[in-house]
């Protein structure tokens, strides 16, 4: 079993970078619904002249932002990487640094549970893959959308293609299939 992540989740990324782009070029060229510099007849004055600096950096802001969201979200459309491989061999998570899904097979494995917890930033309940590690010396110490409770790996599951309850299920067969 393999979970991706939400494609929906990566197009609202990718059109609120498209959003960005055009509100530069409204702010550096287009004044359609920004405020103009200050100008005395086609003139810009002293102030018209600071006032379109300004605008000229931040639709740069906004051009390299916008830019850096359609182009991440593309990129990550076109070459999708799993973030949770339920094999055999064992569980795969795309927890490292690198691009490559680590996978901590079964002997590692105590247990795989799924659970429903608060998140300590907006109080949301999120869903969590909770993987019991024997010994966690061989993983990240600090893993990308996931974090340590002793030996448990919390893995953040919010935003994935398939819940959280089915993904533990198959990871518990595959574990006491191993066994």
């Amino acid at each position: 079993m393999k979970v991706y992540r939400s494609p929906l989740r990566l197009v609202i990324f990718g059109v609120l970078g498209l959003f960005l782009i055009v509100a530069a070029i409204d702010v550096m060229f287009g004044h359609w619904l920004s405020e103009p510099p200050q100008n005395n007849d086609g003139v810009l004055t002293t102030r018209g002249q600071a006032q379109q600096r300004g605008d000229l950096v931040w639709g740069a802001a906004l051009i390299g932002t916008g830019t850096l969201l359609v182009g991440g979200a593309m990129f990550d459309l076109v070459r999708r990487k799993p973030q949770c491989v339920v094999g055999p061999d064992g569980i795969g998570l795309a927890i490292g640094s690198r691009e490559d899904v680590i996978t901590i097979p079964w002997s590692n494995v105590r247990a795989v549970s799924a659970e429903t917890r608060c998140d300590d930033f907006d109080g949301t309940a999120r869903p969590v893959l909770v993987v019991t590690i024997d010994d966690p010396s061989s993983l990240p110490g600090d893993p990308l959308g996931a974090t340590w409770e002793g030996r448990d790996l919390v893995v953040e599951g919010h935003g994935w293609t398939k819940q959280i309850g089915p993904v533990a299920s198959a990871a518990q067969s595959s574990l006491a299939r191993s066994r």
